[in-house]
């Protein structure tokens, strides 16, 4: 691989233990890609922060990169932790708030924005062309599909190592002759009528290349999100080009296979009748946008207090500052508001059932996670079951 002379510094050690281990990570796994150079990103964005997922081993390895003078050289964002941070969540355990505060302090040190979201595009929208180093597979496939950003799907080594150096390896989806749809999807509008998440599952789970996506400039930027992230969690999608949305110049089309998607495919997607009385109904995953929480706010309005099971919505530490009235009111009304994490990454404080959740990522990893059972379902469908309507 070539590099210039103030990479080789950086490699060689010249400016410290950190950067040196941080560019050797780089460079490894550009080689093992095929990249020929690295290129200069604009905004990092670090998954695997969180205790619950990275464990011990992955504590000593952040920590050590700040007792060693690691320091962010260019914007860096991070992804949920697995405690809620306003500490009022009756929902999650913060049972691990010790070891994450562990790591919080040394992310801190290293001047990370600690903003604990999977929504990093919130604070810093990227623009179109422009290299990022993001991990978390909801957040990379959101950037690259609907901002036009150029960014792999990256482990939080790769990130970290990002972060300390400004640099990635130059392969992948960093090329625009990678940034080809060759299976054209079409969705016909009724099909928009099922739980959105479904969607996405199937096309994670039955297209392997990159999709082109047709039908979806009539629906929410929430509802995108939503299919885009259930993609990343049941594929390994990382792009999908969307007729309308994506910025042109950003990708190519070369069509190989055309597929519609109906209705009768998705049965398997929704998950099955649900049973017991302990039930969650769950909205943030990703994490609620502004928009999701004022349809939320609106429906809880409409039919007053929760009357059946508990209620948890997950968002930005930022948005109890932002959005303060609306939460308030939220919990008046039952609802459990948990900042800076979600249930992927964090523990429950009790057994649940079942969960109703509207989004097709949190299905497919809550599952295997946590062992229980999952079911798709509209949000106002979700609150109007936990209202017993």
């Amino acid at each position: 691989m070539y590099l210039t002379v103030e990479q080789e510094k950086m490699l060689r050690g010249d400016y410290g233990w950190a950067i040196a281990k941080a560019m050797e990570i780089i460079v490894r796994v550009g080689e093992a890609l095929g990249a020929e150079e690295l290129v200069k990103v604009e905004h990092v964005h670090v998954s695997g922060i969180s205790y619950s997922t990275i464990g011990k081993y992955g504590l000593e390895f952040i920590r050590e990169l700040a007792l060693r003078a690691g320091k962010a050289n260019v914007f860096t964002t991070v992804n949920p932790g697995c405690i809620d941070y306003s500490g009022l969540s009756r929902i999650i355990d913060n049972s691990l708030a010790g070891y994450q505060k562990l790591i919080d302090e040394s992310l801190e040190k290293m001047r990370f924005k600690l903003v604990y979201t999977c929504i990093p595009y919130f604070y810093r929208p990227p623009l179109p062309g422009e290299h990022l180093a993001w991990g978390e597979s909801s957040a990379v496939i959101f950037a690259n599909s609907i901002y036009g950003g150029f960014t792999n799907r990256e482990g939080s080594p790769v990130a970290l190592a990002a972060s300390l150096t400004g640099y990635t390896y130059k392969a992948g989806l960093h090329l625009l002759e990678n940034r080809i749809g060759r299976v054209e999807v079409k969705m016909p509008a009724p099909l928009l009528k099922v739980p959105i998440g479904a969607i996405g599952l199937w096309i994670g789970e039955n297209i392997k290349a990159i999709p082109y996506i047709r039908g979806l400039c009539n629906i929410s930027l929430d509802e995108v999100k939503n299919i885009l992230a259930s993609m990343a969690a049941s594929g390994n999608h990382a792009l999908a080009v969307i007729e309308g949305i994506t910025p042109r110049g950003t990708f190519k089309i070369e069509l190989e296979e055309q597929v519609e998607v109906e209705n009768n495919v998705l049965e398997d997607y929704i998950g099955g009748e649900y049973s017991g009385d302990s039930i969650l109904g769950y909205i943030g995953c990703p994490h609620s946008s502004p928009r999701e929480l004022l349809e939320i706010w609106r429906l809880m309005r409409k039919y007053g207090r929760i009357r059946r099971g508990k209620m948890l919505v997950t968002i930005p530490v930022e948005f109890t500052k932002l959005y303060r009235g609306i939460i308030l009111e939220l919990k008046a009304r039952g609802v459990d508001i948990a900042t800076g994490t979600c249930p992927v990454v964090s523990k429950f404080r009790e057994k649940f059932d079942y969960i109703l959740t509207n989004s097709g990522k949190a299905l497919f990893y809550l599952e295997r996670i946590h062992r229980v059972k999952v079911k798709l379902a509209r949000v106002e469908e979700i609150v109007k079951e936990l209202f017993g309507l």
